[in-house]
């Protein structure tokens, strides 16, 4: 938006040309007239730049603190014929006359200012080592400077041999050695023992180095990934069996290093059980709720026995892990170490639980059914007989767990109350036979089997590098695939993206904006006429900064082709929504604070019996969306009062009954012009329930009323759809009645730039009083919550 974007990009001397690359990172605001950098103060490249024989730069530079007097200057150089010319007027870029003009060790010494910048240089065939020292031939011998002893396990000797083409230069020869009383093992790094014997016929080298996934607790010598917690596959540490160590319970032997402490008996089996809640993906994207059953209802059974706390108190870096490592140079790309990362994690594990868990996920059709199973649970829990339809007898009730007792209903071929009921389990490990809460089948007999359940420590794999430009890289290339996607580095809080990570509208793509997603609220389910939305706010530390939410809102008229819609309204968070400037018909209900982060909307206004879609976007301080999510609902059918109903019917069934006059006609007339259909649908069930035997409604209106008359009433019921006409034929409906809260928000100025979200709650109390909504809900059939 800045006219002036030149001062965003370098610029070629020897060109005297500007790159399309931008170099520095402006923060833009709107004042005077024209959108400025914030600082508004700006260095003004010199109107001229002279290079001379000797190399000094003369500069001049201005800096201007009035924004409105900035103005584009010209950007000229001195002129040369070619590069080669521009580079002979610096003069040679060594002596090499004299102590091989200062370049260390085995490096070349050359003066050629065009062969080289910086006039030391490798012989043919060598590379630099890491530490920049010297030169060595990177396929034979190892590297001591690499930062990890080359991958010696105790020495590291360096040699230097001439070259066979030019014996004036040298290679330096690197290689592994052992002190005293060792020798070096088959594989050239390790080291032995002279004084262990050998196995008859044996072979005295070092074993080969055994995947630690085949040993207990072998996971905690792998990489791990904080970002998916899950352990890479590669292996990062390695451990050795030179040790006797043994853990109380435990036949096997440990490797070196390993802590295993074991868990009381008492503490080892833990039962949990959540409330029944709105299955989450249910209340996401097309949501076929109905006002009839509601919501359908997940619930989660967990049984957990954390038998073994691990710990990791010997780091000694795998040979995998040492190779890979090996083959980085200074030359290595940040794609090099970011494939690393994905093979070996980005974090080595220090501490970590074992043990048993099973978890089990039920699904009910509606909150009636899930209320009635847990009654009958908890009653046959409790010692009483089992119901004839449970057949659970046999079972001794204190360890019957809940999801037993529902996969007894399955087995006896119980539908009347399961029906609609579905259960999955899953279990990892063995269950110890300590543990009678488990689910599964597990034998007395059969030893438990610890798993890995959680990692409780650990630390960055950079941290295990010595070598401090192999640890920078890498913490790098870290930070570069946490919060950049891998295509950009970290610099303060913020990504640089890499020149291919920009999208085709020309905002940076690396840092993708969280994606918020929108569903339908957990507590309140829709009315005829309200639905409360809500999402997640998530804002990472580095690389994004979510400074607004846009919510659109369209009905939709053809619920198979979701492309016919009316579009409704397009809302601002926080310009239309926080601020109070137009949102009489969207209200918060919920805003981010310390201790939740979750935004929640009322949305009113809405029509009964009609199909909405709602889409959202999170936005940055770019402009930039992120990607969308969407939530599709139809509201329930028209609320109704059916005891206002049963009134109204025994009302004209006395004003028709006997001789009707005309006033008492105009009074019927009147009444029920005035219904709507719902009520009007309402009335002519209880009037045809109760009096039909005195003349059916229909036929009763137009002998009282006339046909014009009745023609009108009775036009209204056609005003519905053919499923709110079938639920208005149920022998009851009840009206429920419940409270939202909300934030009804006074018009002031919301500064996006200045929004702090985890303040956002206390912020509102200055402009926003909490009230409370009314909202009327129908119960159709008896049921029992």
């Amino acid at each position: 938006p800045w006219p002036y974007t030149i001062f965003q990009r370098g610029f070629d001397l020897v060109l005297g040309e500007q790159p399309s690359d931008k170099i520095f990172r402006f923060t833009y605001t709107l004042g005077e007239g024209m959108w400025l950098p914030l600082s508004k103060s700006f260095v003004i490249p010199p109107a001229e730049l002279a290079i001379n024989p000797s190399a000094k730069c003369k500069t001049d530079m201005t800096v201007m603190e009035d924004a409105v007097e900035v103005r584009e200057e010209l950007m000229t150089s001195s002129s040369f014929d070619s590069l080669e010319v521009l580079l002979d007027s610096f003069g040679p870029v060594r002596d090499c006359s004299r102590d091989n003009g200062g370049c260390s060790k085995n490096f070349r010494c050359i003066a050629d200012r065009k062969l080289d910048s910086t006039g030391c240089v490798c012989p043919t065939g060598l590379s630099p080592m890491k530490d920049g020292t010297g030169c060595y031939d990177r396929h034979v011998g190892v590297d001591c400077s690499d930062g990890f002893n080359g991958g010696c396990e105790q020495l590291c000797l360096q040699q230097m041999v001439p070259l066979p083409e030019d014996p004036l230069l040298y290679n330096i020869l690197m290689f592994c050695g052992c002190i005293e009383d060792y020798k070096l093992g088959a594989d050239g790094r390790s080291c032995q023992l002279i004084s262990e014997s050998c196995p008859e016929a044996g072979d005295c080298g070092e074993p080969r180095e055994l995947p630690m996934n085949q040993t207990l607790f072998g996971e905690i010598f792998y990489g791990y990934n904080n970002h998916s917690k899950e352990v890479a596959p590669g292996q990062v540490l390695k451990g050795t069996f030179r040790q006797n160590n043994f853990a109380r319970g435990l036949e096997q032997q440990l490797p070196d290093g390993l802590v295993v402490a074991t868990v009381p008996l008492e503490n080892q089996c833990q039962e949990e059980l959540s409330d029944p809640m709105p299955d989450p993906e249910f209340l996401t994207g097309m949501v076929n709720f109905s006002e009839v059953s509601g919501y359908p209802l997940l619930q989660h059974w967990k049984v957990q026995s954390v038998m073994y706390h691990v710990r990791l108190n010997q780091m000694t870096i795998s040979q995998a892990f040492s190779n890979a490592l090996h083959s980085l140079d200074g030359a290595t790309s940040r794609g090099d170490f970011v494939a690393l990362l994905d093979q070996f994690g980005n974090h080595y594990i220090q501490e970590a639980v074992y043990g048993f868990e099973e978890s089990c996920s039920i699904w009910y059709p509606n909150r009636q059914v899930q209320r009635q199973l847990w009654l009958e649970y908890e009653d046959i829990s409790k010692g009483n007989s089992p119901s004839d339809e449970s057949e659970e007898r046999e079972r001794d009730p204190k360890v019957l767990t809940f999801p037993e007792y529902i996969a007894s209903l399955s087995e006896s071929g119980t539908k009347r109350v399961a029906a609609g009921v579905r259960m999955e389990c899953q279990s990892r490990g063995r269950c110890p036979s300590s543990c009678p809460l488990c689910h599964g089948p597990s034998g007395a007999d059969v030893p438990a089997e610890p798993i890995l359940l959680e990692v409780t420590k650990a630390a960055p794999l950079y941290e295990l590098v010595t070598n401090n430009q192999t640890q920078r890289l890498l913490q790098e290339a870290t930070m570069s695939l946490l919060w950049c996607s891998g295509s950009g580095d970290v610099i303060e809080d913020w990504c640089r993206c890499d020149s291919s990570a920009f999208g085709a509208d020309g905002l940076p793509t690396c840092a993708p904006l969280p994606h918020p997603i929108l569903r339908l609220s957990t507590e309140h389910e829709p009315s005829s006429t309200l639905v409360v939305l809500e999402w997640g706010h998530s804002e990472p530390p580095i690389g994004v900064q979510i400074v607004d939410y846009l919510l659109r809102q369209e009905k939709v008229t053809d619920r198979m082709d979701h492309s016919k819609v009316e579009t409704e309204t397009v809302l601002s968070f926080v310009d239309d929504i926080i601020s109070g400037a137009k949102s009489p018909c969207a209200m918060p209900a919920q805003v981010p604070d310390r201790l939740s982060s979750t935004i929640s909307l009322i949305i009113r206004c809405l029509e009964p019996d009609t199909t909405y879609m709602f889409t959202l976007w999170g936005v940055d301080n770019t402009g930039r969306r992120s990607r969308s999510s969407d939530v599709t609902v139809k509201t329930p059918c028209p609320v109704v009062d059916d005891v206002k109903a049963q009134e109204i019917a025994d009302k004209i069934y006395n004003l028709f009954n006997g001789y009707t006059s005309g006033k008492e006609q105009q009074t019927a007339y009147n009444t029920l012009l005035d219904l709507g259909s719902p009520s009007l649908h309402r009335v002519l069930y209880h009037y045809n329930q109760h009096y039909e035997s005195f003349g059916e409604f229909t036929w009763r209106c137009e002998d009282e009323l006339g046909p014009r008359k009745a023609g009108l009433i009775l036009s209204q019921l056609g005003d519905l759809s053919s499923w709110c006409n079938g639920l208005l034929q149920e022998p009851k409906i009840s009206l429920q009645r419940s409270s939202l809260k909300y934030l009804a928000c006074r018009y002031s100025e919301i500064k996006p730039y200045g929004l702090d979200w985890s303040e956002l709650s206390r912020d509102l109390r200055k402009t926003c009083e909490e009230q409370t909504l009314s909202v009327l809900y129908n119960d159709y059939g008896d049921k029992d919550y």
